[in-house]
């Protein structure tokens, strides 16, 4: 662009010698009128050059969320060459809804509205004499408040969209040509809330994978092809949670079958199946309280804050439901467990193993969240669980889960006191698997409950405080109430005695 940008100058600077010249040495014919056009074409030519190379190099985040610091990077790809900098411009930041910026690339006047307030919304272009690079930093912006529009509908506030406008005016040439130029952001929604976040993630998925090249802001289709949804949740999933290891056939299967509530289970079937939005995040699953999008970002989240190295190493299957555990787990010997998401909990994940006894085969843990991992980790909680012994299909336990088990205290390693306390151990135990002796004795419903780790070895106890003798107390240990009131005599007669003269301050003369 910079070279372009050059080539194109220095043909205007040409044709304007060449007027001038045309000025002063009049030549026969219609040289001028010639000259005239070409400077005219030349100029709009540079003039659609800047316009277009004034990009946003950093984009704002697509969600902002009310009073919190967000940035942003404007840059003039051009600026270098035409000197912009000798007289730096300022670029503000402004935001506005669809509806505006619809008006705006209609060249329709918007009267200089916004729909919200920006803090720190103005910044002055810096050049960068190492890169050559012309650009304005926001580090400090905050969006204040937020107007919102009449909703259509079933919208909600996180359907809604809006966009950073970000313009400024500067000249080139010594004044010769004035240049306003104006860019948008991505579409961006605005919440107040954390709780706001995931279905404002939604929309914005949702726009970015399905938004057509020059579309009019920001149309998108209501209903996409189900290979094309799988794609992008795909790309958002190996994003979000930062593995390599994406969604593989088998989970787009189980995917399509909760979505269409269907028990195919080939991918092929749902080849020319169509997924509209509200299917997607409007409407609630079958029989559940939340959206098919809703379910499928807090497996990410979870993944992402607590199991990345587990699901990296292959160790969650994650993506089965509960009849299809079972199945997997009947041929294979007591004590394979496999980890798969929870279908009633969003953002859990639960236990599936196999131990025969006389009142079941399968065994289903309570869904574990983000909540019981912040206090202890997966890999902790399965080894404490010492009946479950194969990962599915047959990798045993302490091969896969061992190097991310955290050591415990033992009799070789007595705790240590900090400040006079004894840290205690928590260890997960189910107690229809343990009986007095410790040892396994499966039976009855099966929950999760915390308890003191037996790893903790066993502490003296000791006392706390020196047994000083209380004069009130005889040596047994009883209130003598005879002595008691002989103090109490004493006391009485002291309060009854006249004040000493000499302790009575003199009077001031």
């Amino acid at each position: 662009c910079e070279k372009l940008a050059e080539i194109i100058w220095q043909n205007r600077q040409q044709i304007r010698r060449a007027e001038h010249l045309c000025q002063q040495l009049p030549i026969p014919g219609p040289v001028e009128e010639m000259l005239s056009e070409l400077n005219g074409t030349i100029t709009d030519i540079i003039s659609a050059l800047v316009t277009s190379t004034f990009i946003i190099e950093k984009q704002p985040p697509q969600v902002l969320k009310t009073q919190t610091k967000f940035a942003a990077t404007v840059r003039l790809l051009v600026g270098g060459k035409l000197n912009v900098h000798m007289n730096p411009p300022q670029v503000k930041a402004t935001i506005i809804s669809e509806q505006q910026a619809k008006a705006l690339l209609k060249n329709e006047s918007t009267r200089n509205e916004s729909s919200g307030e920006i803090l720190n919304n103005c910044c002055v272009m810096e050049y960068h004499q190492a890169t050559g690079t012309l650009s304005a930093h926001f580090r400090n912006m905050s969006l204040k408040r937020i107007k919102r529009s009449d909703r259509r509908g079933a919208e909600s506030v996180t359907e809604e969209k809006f966009t950073i406008l970000f313009e400024s005016q500067f000249s080139v040439g010594g004044n010769e040509l004035v240049f306003q130029v104006k860019t948008l952001s991505l579409p961006v929604v605005v919440i107040v809330h954390g709780s706001q976040d995931n279905n404002a993630t939604a929309t914005v998925l949702w726009d970015n994978a399905f938004a057509e090249p020059g579309r009019v802001p920001f149309a998108v289709p209501d209903k996409v092809q189900w290979p094309q949804l799988c794609e992008a949740l795909n790309m958002k999933f190996k994003a979000e949670v930062q593995s390599s290891r994406g969604l593989t056939k088998e989970n787009l299967v189980f995917l399509a079958q909760k979505l269409f509530n269907s028990t195919s289970s080939h991918l092929e079937d749902y080849s020319s199946t169509t997924v509209s939005w509200s299917q997607f995040n409007r409407e609630n699953l079958p029989g559940r309280n939340y959206t098919f999008w809703q379910w499928f970002d807090g497996v990410m989240e979870v993944l992402k804050k607590h199991l990345k190295p587990h699901w990296n190493d292959g160790a969650i299957l994650g993506f089965v439901n509960k009849q299809q555990a079972h199945d997997l787990l009947i041929n294979k010997p007591d004590g394979t467990f496999l980890l798969r998401f929870s279908d009633s909990e969003i953002g859990g994940i639960t236990i599936a193993w196999k131990f025969d006894s006389s009142e079941r085969m399968f065994w289903n843990l309570m869904p574990f969240t983000t909540r019981d991992f912040s206090i202890r980790s997966l890999a902790d909680r399965l080894g404490d669980l010492s009946y479950l012994i194969y990962v599915f299909p047959d990798r045993p336990k302490d091969e896969v889960f061992s190097k991310y088990y955290t050591p415990v205290l033992c009799e070789s390693t007595p705790a240590k006191a900090v400040d006079g306390y004894v840290k205690p151990q928590i260890k997960q135990v189910v107690p229809e698997f343990v009986n007095a002796s410790g040892d396994s004795a499966p039976g009855g419903a099966t929950y999760m409950d915390q308890a003191p780790s037996p790893a903790v070895c066993s502490q003296p106890h000791y006392n706390m405080y020196t047994q000083n003798p209380d004069p009130v107390l005889d040596p047994e240990g009883d209130f003598d109430l005879d002595d008691t009131m002989d103090v109490a005599r004493h006391v009485e007669e002291l309060l009854r005695r006249p004040v000493d003269s000499q302790w009575i301050p003199h009077a001031q003369s």
